[in-house]
């Protein structure tokens, strides 16, 4: 069986949502699902969601719940997989991963599902626009097919230098001559074959607030045996500017102590046995109405073990 191809989306505003999506939904090759998630329940969000549903007539998944009081970006990131798996992706399916704030070119689905024949991890990342460029995000383009914005030559060749690097990282791993996390997942932009992220149970929930639970999801994917490769040049994405919630150092970020700790390869609190939150609702909008309700609880709980059995077989 073919393997489908799904998108999980991750927001906590309408800022720049509708732009992003409109690039997700109108890719070459078609998500098979296409997964809004959320670190909030906000109807504002739905409302996008539910517009751009009717206008494009594409069917999108919003899977909302309360904001917890705290950054929760990896959990929100989770409950897109488990309503993945209750809407019935399988184990050989491969997930894309992208922020709220990044819409991706017209081939981007088309270059993870041929390259992702051959990896189980593909890494990607993402051009910074200016405001100017952001400013000027052009709708009509990506609906034709084209990009957003015109990368500058400085933009381009950043792009070419990270891929060169990258996939230096990729041969180093082999004979054990790169850190553990090389090379680096960016949540904003990559993807994953569903059986190596159920096998890991997903990002780690107890990472909070912003940084290191891609660096963490990396280094886990890869300790589990999960093989990399690299799209950084040919998969382009397009990160449009706003204010941003990062550190201006590393060190300085909120889970550097944890991503320092040594902590095995499949985390205790993710896919499987989240942190405790308020049960997310899932709603299947398809020409801009709600088709399908459902809720996240102990029945998902089951599905999402369920899978994992069928991702340790596919792997065996």
């Amino acid at each position: 069986m073919t393997a489908r191809i799904h998108v999980i989306l991750t927001t906590h505003t309408t800022r720049h949502l509708r732009r992003s999506l409109l690039g997700v939904a109108t890719q070459r090759r078609m998500a098979d699902e296409i997964v809004v998630t959320c670190d909030n329940d906000l109807a504002d969000i739905a409302e996008v969601v539910s517009g751009l549903s009717r206008e494009l007539d594409r069917r999108i998944v919003l899977v909302q719940r309360p904001n917890m009081g705290q950054c929760r970006v990896g959990q929100a990131r989770n409950n897109g997989v488990r309503a993945l798996v209750a809407l019935g992706a399988s184990a050989g399916d491969r997930v894309v991963y992208f922020d709220g704030d990044c819409c991706p070119a017209v081939d981007v689905l088309t270059v993870h599902e041929q390259r992702g024949a051959f990896a189980d991890v593909l890494v990607g990342f993402r051009i910074d626009l200016t405001p100017e460029q952001t400013d000027a995000f052009d709708e009509a383009s990506v609906l034709r097919g084209g990009p957003p914005v015109t990368p500058d030559a400085e933009q381009m060749w950043d792009l070419a230098r990270r891929d060169r690097r990258y996939k230096r990282q990729v041969m180093f791993r082999r004979v054990g001559l790169t850190k553990r996390h090389k090379p680096k997942i960016l949540s904003a932009h990559f993807s994953v074959r569903m059986e190596s992220v159920l096998k890991v149970n997903g990002f780690d929930e107890e990472f909070m607030g912003w940084g290191q639970e891609d660096d963490d999801l990396g280094r886990r994917l890869y300790d589990s045996g999960a093989t990399p490769g690299v799209v950084v040049r040919e998969a382009v994405v397009y990160h449009q500017w706003h204010p941003t919630r990062a550190p201006e150092r590393w060190s300085s970020s909120a889970g550097v102590e944890r991503f320092r700790s040594n902590l095995p390869w499949r985390c205790e609190r993710g896919i499987e046995n989240p942190l405790d939150q308020s049960a997310p609702v899932v709603r299947v909008f398809e020409k801009g109405d709600v088709a399908e309700s459902l809720v996240l609880g102990s029945a998902v709980g089951s599905a999402v073990g369920s899978a994992v059995g069928a991702a340790s077989q596919v792997r065996a």
